[in-house]
């Protein structure tokens, strides 16, 4: 057991008192987030189960099977009808990530919460990407044709799969990710971006919730939580 292991599970323990009612966890793949007795979890992710054993094939434990398969940021539920959602490492990997916050606000109850789970570059093997910035996800989120999906596909080619640009092999890892839509970070942030963008939901975009959670990252949580509640009212 590693070292940030108890700490992890006296986090989780923390985080899943908020979790009560019926809700969903997207993109599990092969580790469910513990709930506590009572609440009812869907999973949603974006292939079945064989299309997500292949896609991650690095991934040697089983994966676990959605009962629904859907996109996160097209999600098939009223609005205001689930109690909490869980995204755990998914943010980064969502093209419109702002557009994704909108629309996970609108399947929340009144009180219901949002928990993230989002890698902190630092930490992880985009340690040497360029973070994204609020005013790169605003132009996307306005201008949909602005998302140029190949160029983040390059960047992930050059800083994370480490081969230079230009060179066949470059060519070569580009040509089959893309083939494959291989599912990349497509944006990298750390703990101050988060906060950055987690303001800008609530004072621009005017989303009705309320920050209950915000863990930075650290050497043994490599990742930033955060936990939002709803705030309005029926």
């Amino acid at each position: 057991m590693g070292k940030g292991a108890p700490l992890r599970w006296v986090e989780n323990r923390l985080l899943a008192r908020h979790l009560r009612g019926r809700g969903i966890e997207i993109g599990a793949l092969w580790r469910k987030f513990p709930v506590p007795r009572g609440a009812k979890v869907h999973y949603v992710d974006r292939l079945p189960d064989e299309g997500l054993q292949q896609h991650y094939a690095e991934v040697s434990a089983p994966v676990v099977s959605p009962d629904l398969v859907a996109d996160a940021m097209q999600l098939p539920f009223a609005p205001r009808s689930l109690d909490f959602v869980i995204a755990s490492h998914v943010l980064e990997h969502l093209p419109f990530p702002l557009a994704a916050l909108r629309h996970w606000h609108e399947a929340l109850r009144p009180r219901g919460v949002l928990l993230l789970k989002i890698p902190d570059k630092r930490y992880t093997f985009d340690a040497k990407r360029a973070r994204t910035s609020l005013q790169h996800l605003i132009a996307e989120d306005e201008d949909g044709g602005a998302f140029d999906k190949r160029a983040h596909f390059e960047d992930w080619v050059e800083h994370v799969v480490g081969c230079r640009r230009g060179s066949p092999e470059f060519d070569q890892q580009l040509a089959q990710l893309l083939q494959a839509d291989y599912s990349i970070h497509y944006h990298v942030w750390i703990d101050e971006d988060i906060r950055e963008i987690v303001e800008y939901t609530r004072s621009v975009l005017h989303l009705k919730w309320k920050l209950v959670v915000f863990w930075k990252a650290h050497v043994y949580r490599k990742e930033c939580v955060v936990m939002l509640e709803r705030t309005d009212t029926d």
